[in-house]
């Protein structure tokens, strides 16, 4: 039993089984930007697409589909030399994703008292509901993409080339990550007091600092469900 545990551990954290577990996470969110079409994004969202369009223009969302589904190819084509895709394990996969989410949308409260909510108001309406659990999918995708596989790794790999520390390395695109993250959430115009403001600062830090935990030690592709799951369950039940 603990021999398959483990080698379930390493197959789900190995980044090309990740990209290619992830692949149903891109799938659900196109087909749904395409039959519900939401509105509106997330500020984080926005920067995101703002990156991309800066970099690529009106191609933008179809350049990023393409290099995930290349990156998507080329694991399958690696993952050839090493036995192949355990496709048994993308359930184990799913499970961690939600148990992890379940753990930080029923707990992070609890660490931060009066945690200002995420989102105003009583609750969605039908059509808001789906929108955002939409928007929730793709958060979970293209922030972890972005913020953990891009973000971090960049970070890890200046800092040992500039002092060969892999602790101070990993320590700082954690810590650098998270804060990014966090503040990427606020670049609209906000109605937060000054209070507010910070536990909602510190609150989403925190949860950076999760995901990139997640990351790590887990995998691109745990971190991307747990970060959907999460984002799903807030929606659903706030």
């Amino acid at each position: 039993m603990e021999q398959q545990h483990q080698g379930y551990s390493t197959h789900s954290r190995s980044l090309a089984v990740s990209f290619v577990f992830i692949l149903p996470l891109l799938v659900a969110y196109e087909a749904g930007m395409l039959i519900v079409r939401p509105e509106s994004a997330s500020l984080a969202g926005n920067l995101i697409w703002w990156l991309l369009y800066e970099a690529f223009g009106q191609r933008a969302a179809v350049v990023f589909n393409l290099i995930v589904i290349a990156a998507v190819g080329a694991s399958l084509v690696a993952m050839r030399k090493t036995g192949g895709v355990r496709i048994s394990a993308y359930p184990l996969v799913l499970a961690e994703g939600f148990a992890y989410g379940l753990f930080l949308w029923r707990l992070m409260p609890l660490i931060i008292v009066y945690v200002v909510p995420l989102a105003q108001g009583t609750g969605p309406t039908a059509a808001g509901m789906a929108d955002e659990i939409i928007l929730s999918i793709g958060a979970g995708l293209y922030e972890e993409i972005v913020f953990r596989l891009g973000l971090m790794s960049l970070i890890y790999f200046l800092v040992v080339k500039m002092f060969d520390k892999r602790w101070l390395a990993a320590a700082t695109a954690i810590l650098v990550s998270s804060l990014v993250f966090s503040a990427a959430h606020y670049l609209g115009p906000t109605d937060m007091s000054t209070d507010e403001f910070v536990r909602s600062f510190v609150y989403r830090t925190l949860g950076g600092i999760f995901f990139a935990a997640l990351y790590i030690y887990r995998g691109l592709a745990v971190a991307c469900y747990s970060h959907a799951f999460y984002d799903i369950l807030v929606v659903a039940f706030r």
